[in-house]
């Protein structure tokens, strides 16, 4: 039974079945207890009412009490009783019946006083008495003849309730069993359906009971590491497929090119810096690259925390030393008096590498060499600003900035490729920080942003 609706309808099943006897036989016992006792209590009644008509009633003999019992003998069917006064008969209800009894059960009477018992189908009561100095035994005994046809009702009543039962419980359980394994099997088809090509598809954490909400959950954040690990490595061949070879090209096409003819050595030099420029250009691909498919560093998301002033001057000076025309303006808005604010978790190479690409980027794209960056903090957000005065996006370049290996038009003349923003992207989201873009009166805006 692989199953798991079928064993636990199964499951459920039997633990009902074992239940409904239990309860059917608790109420069936405990019926037949409270029929012997109240039998027990309307024997020894009878019982003492003939004896106090014997013994408290002068004017009665044992002809007219005899005559009293047959009367009633209704009331408790094949009643018998027989009265010792010490070990002396001196009443029996029925002459021509013998009522069996022993000495034993003559001396348990006088020893306990009341004593009740059966006798094959018959109750039996015995009880001793002292009254006036004198000492009595009296033996009843009955069939209960009404009480038993109620327990032999009661027990059919019983099995057919019973057995009705099972078929309707076994039926509800069934149902109810499916309805409950339902999210699963949902779950389970949604799952079939998943596979490398659809992994942004996301299961239903909501509405199916709490355990299998948890599932779904927990398989929704394994699904998202898995497409994260999936665009990595997509990511990773689909640039180096493209990206590498532009520059291997240029490589092999200089090399061919100083080795199809004979080059003075100033022709060899140029064509070293060539190659040189092309090996670092490659080299800048490469690291971009392996860090976008370090599948490790993007999976750590427990970064310590860093002054985020600090790690901005340090780009700065990376970038000027690049850039020694340049001018960078770094200014802070916001209360200093506090170091909380300016403290940001992160993993400072990413955190730099973005804040290199972005003061780069302003530098070269911007018209007068010169860029601004603006270290903004509240309590709610720490951005950094990134301005330089230059050209105008078309709405459709400002899509697409983001994009892996896009160029907008005013990139025709700057070497690049097309990694650096995509990069950034990809850093702030790491971090759960944003990025974003705008023309303001002049200026092209980055805006790196924490929240929180």
């Amino acid at each position: 039974m692989k199953s798991l609706r079928v064993r636990f309808a199964i499951g459920f099943s039997l633990l009902f079945t074992v239940f409904l006897a239990i309860a059917l036989m608790i109420v069936y016992f405990s019926f037949a207890d409270f029929r012997k006792d109240e039998f027990y209590r309307r024997l020894k009644d009878r019982a003492l009412t003939t004896f106090r008509f014997l013994i408290e009633v002068e004017q009665i003999d044992n002809d007219i009490l005899k005559a009293i019992d047959r009367n009633t003998l209704n009331s408790l069917y094949n009643e018998k009783v027989i009265i010792f006064e010490d070990s002396l008969v001196i009443y029996t209800s029925i002459d021509d019946i013998k009522l069996q009894y022993d000495a034993e059960l003559l001396a348990q009477a006088k020893q306990h006083g009341e004593i009740f018992t059966t006798k094959g189908v018959d109750e039996f009561v015995a009880m001793y008495i002292v009254q006036n100095n004198k000492k009595y035994t009296i033996l009843a005994e009955a069939f209960d003849k009404y009480g038993r046809r109620k327990m032999t009702f009661l027990k059919w009543v019983m099995f057919i309730v019973y057995f009705s039962g099972l078929i309707i419980g076994w039926t509800a359980t069934y149902f109810f069993v499916k309805q409950l394994i339902s999210p699963l099997e949902s779950l389970k088809s949604n799952l079939q359906n998943i596979n490398s090509a659809n992994l942004g598809i996301r299961l239903q954490e909501q509405g199916q009971g709490e355990e299998v909400n948890s599932l779904a959950a927990n398989f929704n954040q394994m699904l998202e590491r898995l497409q994260q690990s999936f665009s990595i490595q997509k990511d990773f061949v689909h640039y180096a497929s493209h990206e590498l070879r532009t520059p291997l090209t240029a490589m092999i096409g200089i090399t061919e090119n100083a080795l199809g003819q004979y080059l003075q050595p100033k022709q060899y030099r140029q064509a070293l810096e060539q190659l040189y420029s092309q090996q670092q250009n490659l080299t800048g691909i490469t690291n971009s690259l392996l860090l976008l498919s370090d599948y490790k560093i993007l999976t750590e998301r427990d970064y310590p925390s860093l002054r985020l002033d600090e790690l901005l001057f340090r780009s700065v000076e990376i970038i000027q030393a690049l850039y020694p025309d340049a001018l960078i303006e770094v200014n802070l808005e916001g209360s200093t008096a506090s170091e909380e604010l300016l403290m940001v978790n992160a993993n400072e190479p990413l955190l730099s590498m973005a804040f290199n690409n972005l003061l780069k980027n302003a530098l070269q794209y911007s018209v007068d060499k010169r860029a601004m960056v603006v270290v903004r903090f509240t309590e709610n957000e720490k951005a950094v600003i990134f301005r330089n005065a230059g050209e105008p996006l078309s709405p459709e370049e400002v899509r697409l900035i983001f994009t892996p290996f896009f160029r907008a038009s005013n990139a025709s003349m700057i070497k690049g490729s097309g990694l650096g923003l995509p990069l950034v992207k990809q850093i702030a989201e790491l971090h759960k920080a944003t990025i974003s873009y705008e023309w303001d009166n002049g200026y092209s805006v980055f805006r790196f942003s924490f929240f929180g």
